[in-house]
């Protein structure tokens, strides 16, 4: 009698064990799979972040030349207005 309780004990234990194992392994499937999905959406978000610069280019291609000259611009207007704020400063002293 103490025989067969162990062997339906052990044979319990051996039936939760495998269970235990295909849980573990639907959930390393899951989990490959859910990396997949997560590599092919970032590549498409990398292809669509590249497909929105070509098309910003598109709309307007002088954007950075007009940012740039607009700096250079600033530049020398500061070059020009500092000379003239320094003097009528020394002349109100």
């Amino acid at each position: 009698m103490i025989e067969e309780t162990e062997t339906v004990a052990v044979r319990l234990w051996r039936d939760r064990v495998q269970l235990r194992e295909q849980e573990r392994n639907e959930a390393q499937t899951r989990l490959r799979i859910a990396e997949e999905k997560v590599a092919i959406l970032m590549a498409e978000n990398d292809r669509l972040a590249a497909e929105n610069a070509r098309l910003r280019a598109l709309v307007n291609p002088d954007a950075d030349n007009a940012r740039t000259e607009t700096q250079r611009q600033m530049e020398a207007l500061k070059g020009a207005l500092l000379p003239l704020l320094s003097g009528a400063a020394s002349s109100l002293n």
